[in-house]
């Protein structure tokens, strides 16, 4: 299957991490400063974050995949979408986005800007085929 992925930026990839960690480091400060022992409750919720952000690490991933059965893409908005080829009614590859309409009802507007150039030109080279498979059945 071939695929190309964008790596997250660095804030986007870990902020689970910096908003667990703020919630630990203010919960220790409030509790030393004003002695209210509430602010401890901010300690479960900032662990609580990292570890949620820890095991969905893989969420935060954007990619395209594709063979010649169907077409993959995740991003951190839409979540991971899967299209086969016979259900993919129009495929458009634009400077900055890429289109599928699957349907009435159905596709994806996704994102390719900030992808490499030379992933975008591996999605570009592979169009021809995508007209193929799509009407293929």
């Amino acid at each position: 299957m071939n695929k190309i992925e964008k790596t997250p930026h660095f804030l986007r990839g870990n902020m689970p991490y910096f908003l667990g960690g703020f919630y630990v480091l203010m919960g220790i400060v409030a509790y030393f400063s004003i002695g209210d022992s509430f602010y401890l409750s901010y300690l479960p919720l900032g662990i609580i974050a990292v570890v949620v952000g820890y095991f969905r690490r893989e969420n935060r991933k954007e990619f395209i995949k594709w063979d010649s059965k169907k077409i993959v893409l995740q991003d951190q908005i839409n979540g991971k979408k899967s299209y086969p080829w016979t259900a993919v009614d129009d495929f458009i590859i634009s400077a900055e986005n890429l289109l599928i309409k699957s349907g009435p009802a159905d596709g994806i507007y996704f994102e390719i800007r900030e992808f490499s150039q030379s992933d975008i030109a591996k999605l570009r080279f592979a169009y021809p085929e995508f007209a193929n498979l799509k009407h293929s059945a």
